[in-house]
């Protein structure tokens, strides 16, 4: 099996913005620095034409990572109070919107995922307790590197 020198990796948070009726939060991740612009805007086009048509009062958030071996995006929505939804996929670095899903099944990298447990966590910490806050969720950033 070969292995990967693990380091962490900078998020870069590009804030909230309506995608359809859907408040999302955009991240980018990289091996260095940040995502290429030409990748986010594609991460915007497809979470745009992939999320449902309506909200139903949920949020949605986005992954554009800039890794080693691809391009990435990750599109997640929360379906339901508790249910958290997810189309991935994936372009070469060198031609950022030649976007094509990922296999079945895939659910992210190391990375990817410490991002979204932060959105988990978080989604818990302000919808399914007390009294729900959606505006606290969207207004919580995730720290400024995972691991």
């Amino acid at each position: 099996m070969e292995t990967t020198n693990h380091r962490p990796r900078p998020v870069t948070s590009y804030g909230v913005e309506m995608l359809g009726t859907w408040p999302t939060k955009l991240y980018g991740l990289a091996v260095e620095g940040q995502p290429d612009p030409v990748l986010l805007q594609a991460a915007r086009m497809f979470a745009a034409t992939t999320l449902p048509p309506e909200s139903d009062g949920r949020a949605a958030f986005v992954i554009a990572h800039r890794a080693r071996p691809a391009n990435f995006i990750l599109v997640y929505w929360w379906s339901s109070d508790v249910d958290l939804c997810l189309a991935y996929f994936r372009s070469a670095l060198d031609r950022p919107t030649a976007i094509t899903p990922m296999p079945a099944f895939s659910t992210g990298c190391v990375w990817e995922l410490a991002l979204a447990e932060h959105e988990r966590a978080a989604w818990v910490r302000h919808l399914l307790t007390g009294t729900p806050d959606l505006a606290a969720y969207l207004n919580e950033v995730p720290p400024a590197e995972v691991s």
